[in-house]
């Protein structure tokens, strides 16, 4: 009916649960199509495509899938689902835009969009209730709420169009409105402070709240700790999960991935990063906006706060799992009771600025009501542990009690020098040589190549690289037979030295953490 009666119309295909045979039926119609898919499930993830996705959901409701396949024969349209993560706080940071903004160029993407803040405003509400209103009276600063989101549509305006467009864009606009003084130092926490979120969906994020009707990572706390303990995060190749840690406390053994132990690190200092700017803020009574502002950066603080706090206790519950070794569940209690407290922190900085009821989705999903409202669970989950442990045995079972590490978490520099060596396109149907130079300040223990088809519902292959005659010098081939030509090559590096530390590049604090070959076919 289209193809006959408006031939020219555009037709956006949601890729959730897109049967191939409605793709190749459109395909065969002729008409004009594209595909719009989404960057990282229903949430904000970190700015790239999640290197592996949970296969605890279908591929296609996730990301890309198998949808990326050669030869060509439809454009994607790629969505970051904004919507179901930064709802209600000030969001912004150029470099996450920018990082993002490159990663829609994957299969040469037709573009990007974004959900504003407050998409959801109402949502699941009785369709005759009246709209709340986001602040209290006292607090309010604008005439329309999307106003005081100003710097997140130029964030994202300004830097899709331009990505090289120059920070003066929005300096002054920050000058202006909480003076010359303040304007850097409240730039430079919102900055920081917009990474809280999308690392929370990353690395410790309950998957089950996979969808925008479902999850929140502003305002909820996730539960009692046994729980979120069970969280394994929305990358499965960076970040490693709660239990993962706890087996390698009790059993030793290494790891490439990010451990929830260097994670509660991460969170740790960016929280007293935001608030060390915060504080050296000069506060003006008169400035409601600048008021707010800060609320919301001591807000995504301590959700920061909370996860670096919780995840320890993560760990350790796990570790009593395996070891029922009364003196883990001691330290899980311990930590749940700081991250507790650093919950009420939270609740202290929303004070009275917000609704007492912030109505963003379905109320039985906890998309409703306040910070202080989870204080409850908390404090309920808290009890049952004390309880648990009251009844736990008294006899440590671990011959060797696991020990939390302590060191600071060092960066990829610090540890490894690497400079990848590989073309970034090759001829289909031929193996593939990845060569690097590599080398570690304590010397290198494992160096292994991961690849897979640009497809989510191919498992990573290992290969081992081996040394070439040129001190640094590595190498490791892919078997053309190993290679599928429907799509190109994805691959990342991951690397352990003789002191037990592992890292993957490239470094996802800087870039997307894989590289993309890009198999060519006669072009």
């Amino acid at each position: 009916m289209i193809k006959k009666t408006k031939p020219d119309l555009q037709i956006d295909m949601r890729a959730k649960e897109l049967p191939r045979t409605v793709i190749e039926s459109a395909i065969r119609s002729g008409i004009r199509f594209r595909i719009d898919t989404k960057f990282w499930m229903e949430q904000m993830g970190l700015p790239y495509h999640p290197t592996r996705i949970n296969p605890e959901n279908s591929y296609i409701r996730h990301s890309y899938g198998d949808l990326l396949r050669y030869p060509k024969q439809y454009n994607l349209m790629w969505r970051l689902w904004t919507g179901g993560t930064s709802r209600i706080l000030l969001w912004g940071d150029p470099e996450y835009a920018r990082r993002i903004v490159g990663s829609a160029h994957l299969y040469d993407g037709d573009g990007l969009d974004v959900n504003e803040p407050l998409a959801t405003k109402m949502e699941a509400q009785p369709h005759d209730a009246r709209p709340f209103d986001l602040l209290q009276p006292q607090h309010r600063y604008y005439q329309y709420e999307f106003e005081r989101y100003w710097y997140f549509y130029q964030v994202f305006g300004r830097i899709a169009y331009n990505p090289h467009t120059a920070t003066k864009a929005w300096d002054k606009e920050f000058e202006s409105r909480f003076g010359a003084a303040n304007g850097p130092l409240i730039e430079a926490a919102l900055h920081r402070a917009s990474n809280i979120l999308p690392r929370i969906i990353a690395s410790c994020y309950p998957y089950s709240r996979f969808p925008t009707t479902r999850g929140w990572a502003e305002k909820q706390s996730f539960g009692e700790l046994p729980a979120y303990a069970k969280a394994e995060g929305s990358d499965l190749c960076q970040f490693a999960n709660f239990d993962e840690e706890a087996q390698l406390l009790i059993a030793g053994g290494t790891t490439a991935k990010i451990l929830p132990s260097a994670n509660s690190q991460w969170f740790e200092k960016t929280a007293a990063g935001v608030l060390a700017n915060v504080q050296h803020v000069h506060q003006n009574a008169a400035n409601k906006e600048l008021a707010s502002t800060i609320t919301d950066l001591r807000i995504l603080a301590g959700l920061a706060l909370y996860h670096a706090r919780r995840i320890p206790a993560a760990v350790w519950y796990r570790i009593y799992e395996h070891t029922h070794d009364p003196a883990a569940l001691d330290s899980a209690i311990a930590h749940e009771s700081n991250a507790i407290a650093a919950w009420r922190g939270i609740v202290t900085a929303a004070g009275d600025f917000y609704a007492d009821d912030i109505q963003m989705g379905v109320r039985v999903a906890d998309l409703c009501g306040h910070w202080k409202d989870e204080l409850a669970t908390l404090e309920k989950g808290l009890t049952r542990l004390r309880d648990q442990r009251h009844n736990a045995d008294t006899i440590p079972m671990t011959a060797h009690a696991p020990v939390w590490p302590r060191q600071p978490t060092k960066t990829f520099d610090e540890l490894f020098q690497l400079r990848i060596a590989t073309p970034d396109r090759s001829a289909a149907g031929r193996p593939v040589t990845i060569r690097l130079h590599a080398s570690a300040t304590a010397g290198l223990q494992m160096l292994r190549c991961c690849y897979r088809a640009v497809n989510q519902q191919m498992e990573y292959k290992t290969v081992e690289m081996t040394a070439g005659h040129t001190p640094g010098e590595y190498s490791a081939t892919i078997p053309a037979d190993a290679i599928d030509p429907a799509y190109d090559l994805q691959y990342y590096i991951e690397l352990i030295d003789k002191k037990g530390n592992g890292r993957i590049y490239p470094d996802l604090s800087k870039e997307t953490p894989y590289r993309i070959i890009h198999l060519t076919h006669g072009e």
